[in-house]
């Protein structure tokens, strides 16, 4: 493959950002969240820094809602929502019952690509992707409740959020090709196409398979990334995560190589966080030279609150060793905090296992799921615990149970 990745265009396409670029008076709004100071004094990161109310919401177990592996948790409304495999099942909030399965994967007419979802709070619906342009609608009780027909062409975006009366529809940087560079599309119910927003970032030309030298995919945290290395010595890498979300009753989203996060004002992208990362920081032409990435350092998956925001970062991602971190930005206080991924976060409100978060709500919870084989030996190390009336819930959890849901608020 020749050297087909124009570093001056894309160094001039950032800074210009073509016609959505924000006004002076707009950037007088961005917040700036110092990971470059943060990340020299790694300390350890603590539960208590996200929330002070723990509760335990322990998962009915039964034939029918057995949780499978790799389980993903979203708090939706007053309902737990636990995708995996094919499956998608909702819980009760209060009291772990379960309440049903919503959907199914499918080629029927009321059957889906994927189980994982998107919620709108206006109406309480989940929407389903379903192949190749359209996005099926089902209620918590499980109910069908029609169709939305995504505008196409280009290609559908990859992942949604709701705002306001329209849907907004993210493209990842893989799903971007050489006839547009949207970063996101605007439609409303009825699938028509209202507004797009242009991406900061140039398109990465595409390559035929006797470009390629070798594929890697790695896991950072909750992103993943899929390396792919050329013949000439350049790489590309297409970096999977939550790229857009809404908090604060704003839409909010973040390019993969970008330290930036925008919201939507007006259908305008206005920046409103930078993650400043100092001599750390992933320059453009990193994307496709990995000598220029190395120890270089690029924010990743974010989970927001109107609080607080839990954020992680990765270096070297282009390297056989990437190193993860996560972090954490108080809003009122304006202190932003950094430890290592690995160590999760210490819980100084029970003493009880490490927490990680794996999604976050619009109310203000982060959310992780913890299983029985992790919690009964840790209740056998500390009896002591069960004396702890938060601890209570966990008592009666057996070995062929389903997880456990911990939020913090």
């Amino acid at each position: 493959m020749s050297k087909k990745f124009l570093f001056a265009a894309a160094l001039t396409l950032v800074v210009a950002a073509c016609s959505n670029r924000p006004q002076p008076a707009e950037t007088e709004r961005l917040v700036v969240i110092d990971v470059e100071n943060a990340i020299g004094q790694l300390e350890e990161l603590k539960l208590s820094q996200l929330g002070t109310t723990v509760r335990y919401v322990p998962l009915e177990t039964g034939d029918s809602c057995f949780v499978g592996n790799n389980p993903q948790v979203q708090i939706c409304g007053d309902h737990i929502l636990v995708t995996f495999g094919q499956q998608c099942l909702c819980f009760d909030k209060s009291t772990g019952r379960f309440v049903n399965t919503i959907g199914h994967v499918g080629e029927d007419p009321e059957g889906y690509a994927s189980p994982n979802f998107t919620y709108n709070e206006s109406n309480g619906l989940f929407y389903f992707v379903r192949e190749p342009d359209q996005l099926l609608k089902y209620d918590a009780q499980g109910r069908y409740q029609g169709r939305v027909q995504i505008p196409t062409p280009p290609a559908r975006p990859t992942m949604y959020a709701f705002c306001d009366s329209l849907i907004a529809g993210y493209y990842l940087n893989m799903a971007r090709s050489g006839n547009h560079n949207r970063a996101l599309l605007l439609f409303d119910e009825s699938g028509r196409a209202c507004d797009s927003v242009a991406s900061q970032l140039p398109v990465l030309p595409p390559a035929t398979m006797q470009d390629i030298e070798a594929i890697h995919v790695w896991k950072l945290g909750l992103s993943g990334i899929l390396l792919t290395r050329f013949s000439d010595g350049s790489v590309q890498g297409n970096i999977t995560s939550d790229a857009i979300w809404t908090c604060d009753g704003g839409l909010r989203y973040k390019e993969e190589f970008s330290d930036t996060v925008f919201t939507l004002r007006n259908n305008r992208p206005e920046p409103v966080y930078a993650f400043h990362t100092g001599r750390w920081h992933f320059p453009a032409e990193a994307r496709t030279q990995g000598s220029v990435s190395k120890d270089k350092l690029l924010p990743l998956s974010i989970l927001e609150t109107p609080q607080r925001i839990f954020f992680q970062c990765a270096r070297n991602i282009y390297e056989n060793n990437p190193e993860t971190l996560n972090g954490i930005y108080d809003k009122q206080s304006g202190i932003t905090r950094m430890g290592k991924e690995s160590a999760a976060l210490t819980d100084d409100v029970n003493g009880f296992l490490p927490f990680r978060p794996l999604s976050c709500s619009t109310q203000g919870e982060f959310v992780a799921l913890v299983w029985p084989e992790d919690i009964l030996p840790w209740l056998d190390e500390h009896p002591e615990a069960k004396k702890n009336p938060a601890i209570a819930p966990l008592l009666q959890i057996g070995e062929e149970d389903n997880p456990v849901v911990i939020i913090v608020q």
